[in-house]
């Protein structure tokens, strides 16, 4: 049996965090979100890691590419996002990068892109967690 698929987001505003889980959350993704990277790095490494991150690139302690880069060695795919312009990041990120503020279908569709066609739960399944 394989593990249940979820988007852990990563992002040191709170609101902007909560914002985002509840997002993906009526989109009828299951999503957990953390203000601190630290935690996030513990969580990526534990027994039920999430399927998917999505990272704010500027953080204190650990910034969201260097949190990208750990989950890709973990094998989860994720995304980074940013108020700056992305286009900084040119050729550097080793993930997709979306400017804040950003349409809501936007990440969705990005974020479905990488959950497993088995893994779409049904809408009173989704357990969110900001």
């Amino acid at each position: 049996m394989s593990l249940p698929w979820w988007v852990l987001v990563v992002d040191d505003d709170a609101e902007v965090n909560s914002l985002i889980v509840e997002m993906l959350c009526d989109a009828g993704i299951d999503a957990r979100g953390l203000t601190k990277a630290r935690a996030a790095v513990q969580v990526l490494e534990g027994n039920s890691p999430p399927g998917f991150i999505i990272a704010d690139l500027t953080m204190p302690e650990i910034g969201g590419m260097d949190l990208v880069v750990h989950a890709e060695k973990q094998g989860i795919k994720g995304m980074l996002i940013t108020a700056a312009d992305p286009r900084r990041l040119a050729g550097r990120s080793p993930a997709p990068v979306m400017r804040k503020p950003f349409e809501v279908e936007e990440l969705i569709r990005l974020v479905e892109r990488h959950r497993p066609t088995a893994c779409a739960p049904e809408p009173a399944q989704v357990a969110c967690l900001a």
